[in-house]
């Protein structure tokens, strides 16, 4: 049986002066009604008054549970989603006649066949900047575990093994960052707090915020070789898929810690796998997977030199309610007739909303 039901209607009105009174009452005043798919059991009771206010009704369904069918069946009269990492595919564009937007709470719309939303006159959208401190934090969360060996004393101490490990200072260290976006400036910036030489790698290299922060910017070859902790933080597409694989982690010291906090497709399965059994690098932090949830034969979880965790790293209060308000606010925007703010394509035809 597919999991759906309908949310509790939350009676509040957004205040005059916020950014939606205007919106909310000219929709309201049409006393019109839009049906809104929720996906995210998260969903923020701001980001449930403001599509309300707008004339949402919202009803939550795990898209990411059903198959394409299935999915085609709950989106045909959908006039928005809050998304998250579920697959939308042509297919499924082709069915929601009534579909306006995809709002994406986070920033990676790599599951969203872009091309067809725009065909089909669908908006697009995420919430840049919301995961950046989240994300940042856990990555560096992750880089100490491994060096103090957190995880496992935390494990021993209530085993009754009260046992002491020599670490390493994480600011003794060269971090470097593939992918200096938001999230990848983040950790650098985190990471020179710590005293940590930090390096660089991105396609478009902002050289104030080098300098502002000592950070040097290297091809990706030199930054593979010179760094102690690799954390991945690009994108992905079709430029960075495989982007680390066999070859690049040779170039990796034996002593290194590669993370990867941002797509698990980036990295090639089988040659960190490889890597790993052979001591090619030191070990791994791993928070992304291929699927949600990952599978329980999957190798990465049977090795010691592997430090795991669930996809937990966008994971906060904060960021969990600025990813949703924003989700809101960008629906909201585009029933009300306007574009919205955070657009990833641009759709052939916007649409009229009834």
């Amino acid at each position: 049986m597919i999991s759906r039901y309908h949310l509790p209607r939350v009676r509040c009105r957004v205040e005059p002066g916020s950014a939606f009174a205007v919106t909310a009452c000219s929709i309201s005043e049409k006393l019109v009604s839009y049906d809104v798919i929720n996906t995210q059991a998260y969903l923020s009771d701001e980001a449930v008054a403001i599509l309300e206010s707008c004339g949402c009704q919202l009803r939550l369904v795990l898209l990411e549970t059903l198959s394409e069918d299935e999915f085609c069946r709950e989106i045909a009269n959908a006039d928005a989603v809050v998304a998250g990492g579920e697959y939308y595919t042509g297919k499924i564009f082709d069915v929601a006649e009534r579909l306006k937007i995809v709002a994406r709470t986070g920033v990676g719309v790599d599951h969203v066949d872009l091309d067809s939303a725009a065909k089909h006159g669908v908006w697009v959208t995420n919430t840049p900047g919301a995961t950046n401190s989240a994300v940042a934090e856990f990555a560096i969360g992750l880089m100490l575990s491994w060096l103090r060996h957190i995880d496992r004393l935390a494990v021993e101490m209530k085993q009754g093994k009260f046992v002491r490990t020599e670490g390493t200072e994480l600011g003794s260290l060269t971090v470097g960052v593939v992918g200096a976006g938001g999230i990848g400036k983040a950790v650098l910036r985190l990471a020179r707090a710590f005293g940590a030489q930090a390096i660089a790698y991105d396609i478009h290299p902002d050289q104030e915020f080098a300098e502002q922060w000592q950070v040097d910017y290297l091809s990706l070859d030199d930054l593979l070789q010179q760094a102690d902790i690799v954390s991945i933080h690009c994108g992905l597409d079709e430029s960075t898929h495989g982007l680390i694989g066999e070859a690049q982690l040779k170039l990796m010291k034996p002593t290194s810690l590669l993370v990867n906090t941002a797509r698990a497709q980036i990295v090639d399965k089988v040659a960190l796998v490889t890597s790993l059994k052979e001591q090619v690098i030191a070990g791994a932090a791993i928070d992304v997977w291929e699927a949600i949830p990952c599978d329980p034969d999957d190798p990465l979880l049977k090795m010691d030199n592997v430090l795991t965790t669930s996809w937990s790293a966008f994971y906060t209060t904060q960021a969990v309610n600025t990813m949703c308000r924003v989700a809101a606010e960008e629906i909201a925007h585009v029933l009300s007739g306007q574009q919205p703010l955070h657009a990833v394509n641009s759709p052939a035809a916007s649409g009229s909303v009834d």
